[in-house]
């Protein structure tokens, strides 16, 4: 087609705006547990065979196998194991084919083509047709169903809007522009199920591996799906799943070998990776701060925020939460590595006596004093730290350890200050989730009238130079107004024995294990 944005375009662009790409780094450490310049993620020549062994932190009776609803970490293993989306996206947002090989848009980025992958079949054999994928999205943006892709996608699409234009063709007209659509897309949560498909208790996706287990609980067993759409994978027979929810029980499994993989190693845990054990580790895995209530008393007086960011000592907070990463950061929720960060923008720098003035100014006399909720791992770290820098400048941080189990449940948008740690999101997603008007994860309850009409006009936009200007400007208002405090970045880091080569991670825990194998 003619003037479109097709795939070859985003491709070549790179780091630019219509795939929106972050220079996200993929990194391992050495045996002393610092990080180094390359990744462990595959070596030598793949070899056939094995059961991979993987423990993860989280497991909840409440969760389902529907990919459409993949938000806990066994449901996300699932999603991006036993299914697959249109595009993948990798950890520094760079867009590859998947179920689509081609994908294009009209220059008002209204309508967009998506051709699908010839030869692609079910677990039970039937092929993948332009129908599924009309199916997989309009049931994603049914309320009733409480997809986790409706908030993002909603704004933009209808049911009316998803048409099979034959039968490995589909066409998105959407209600507003969105130049970002194949990076939306290519999250777990939009997955492609087969045609009229309702019951997932044994799944019939498209990915590498079939499901032959689910207890959301407790654990979760894979089987290898011979007639993957990928030749030669995947190489592993099985992966088996369990759920070992105590962070010191997780690691010890992992060194003393009785698991292969572990996820959510944080804080100085990461240092303990030695010997046959080694970190796997996007480095910029998510942002790690404090949150509050910026419409509640007393955190809707902007010098009280002011204070607590100027208060925060971000390298010795860092220094505990993410040992040997060291990125600190202004108060926003991209890192400085992302090819949207602000140039010229700076962390607040630690302040005490400022910090003093601005409480003054506010109408703080003595102490400065508020509850914060945190549970055990990099958040409490986080909280724990930060209560240390805070107090020479009179701020009295009582941190309160909430069980994890009942946090996102009892505490999470329920009380007014937390600590908190969030994956990277693409900047698309990221601000208006965290910051928009009815933005699912809006834990600041932060408005600006300004700040929506900015980023409404940066996603519309196929120039990649207004994207950056309107995407600052938009940041620029996040750092200067809304209730949190952004300390730094840490690593999304998983321990692995040194055997388990070929993993592939994306941002908010998307583990890619088509082409893991054991050596």
């Amino acid at each position: 087609m003619t003037n479109l944005i097709n795939r070859r375009t985003l491709l070549k662009a790179g780091a630019g705006a219509a795939l929106g790409t972050g220079l996200f780094g993929l990194t391992a450490c050495g045996d002393d547990g610092a990080p180094s310049s390359s990744a462990s993620g595959g070596a030598g020549t793949p070899k056939r065979g094995g059961t991979l062994r993987w423990a993860v932190a989280a497991g909840n009776a409440t969760q389902v196998a529907d990919p459409a609803k993949a938000g806990g970490t066994m449901p996300l293993l699932i999603a991006t194991n036993c299914y697959d989306t249109l595009v993948r996206a990798d950890e520094n947002y760079q867009l590859t084919p998947a179920l689509a090989t081609e994908w294009e848009s009209t220059p008002d980025a209204l309508t967009w083509t998506f051709k699908l992958r010839q030869g692609v079949k079910f677990h039970d054999g039937s092929p993948l047709t332009a129908q599924d994928v009309v199916y997989s999205f309009k049931r994603i943006l049914d309320p009733a169903l409480a997809a986790v892709g409706l908030a993002q996608i909603g704004p933009y699409l209808q049911a009316s809007g998803i048409v099979a234009a034959d039968p490995s063709t589909v066409k998105l007209t959407l209600t507003k522009p969105n130049a970002f659509i194949p990076v939306l897309v290519s999250a777990a949560g939009f997955s492609i199920v087969k045609d009229g498909t309702t019951d997932f208790k044994t799944g019939n996706g498209t990915g590498p591996f079939t499901l032959t287990g689910f207890d959301a609980a407790a654990r979760t067993s894979l089987a290898r799906f011979d007639g993957y759409w990928q030749d030669g994978k995947p190489y592993l027979d099985a992966v088996q799943i369990v759920v070992i929810a105590e962070d010191a029980t997780r690691l010890q499994a992992v060194t003393s070998g009785s698991q292969d993989v572990v996820d959510n190693i944080t804080g100085a845990n990461t240092l303990l990776l030695k010997g046959n054990v080694e970190p796997y580790m996007l480095k910029n895995g998510g942002w790690v701060g404090l949150t509050m209530f910026g419409d509640t008393a007393p955190f809707n007086n902007q010098k009280i925020i002011q204070a607590m960011q100027y208060a925060a000592d971000r390298k010795k907070i860092m220094s505990v939460v993410a040992p040997g990463i060291d990125i600190i950061s202004p108060d926003i929720p991209i890192p400085p590595a992302d090819p949207f960060f602000p140039s010229g923008l700076q962390p607040r720098p630690y302040d005490p006596d400022r910090a003093k003035a601005l409480l003054k100014e506010a109408g703080v006399s003595g102490t400065f004093g508020f509850d914060v909720y945190a549970y055990e791992g990099d958040k409490l770290d986080t909280a724990v730290s930060f209560k240390s820098t805070a107090e020479a400048a009179g701020i009295n941080a009582n941190v309160i350890t909430w069980p994890h189990a009942t946090f996102f449940t009892d505490i999470f948008k329920k009380k007014p200050a937390i600590g908190i740690s969030v994956a990277r999101l693409h900047i698309s997603q990221a601000l208006p989730r965290l910051y928009g008007k009815g933005g699912d994860l809006n834990i600041t309850h932060f408005t600006n009238p300004q700040f929506d009409e900015l980023v409404a006009q940066a996603t519309a936009t196929t120039d990649q130079a207004q994207q950056k200007k309107l995407f600052g400007d938009a940041l620029a208002l996040v750092n200067d107004g809304a209730a949190n405090v952004i300390p730094g970045w840490e690593g999304q880091v998983y321990g692995k024995n040194r055997k388990v080569q070929g993993l592939s991670a994306a941002n908010g825990a998307h583990m890619y294990l088509a082409g893991a194998y054991l050596t």
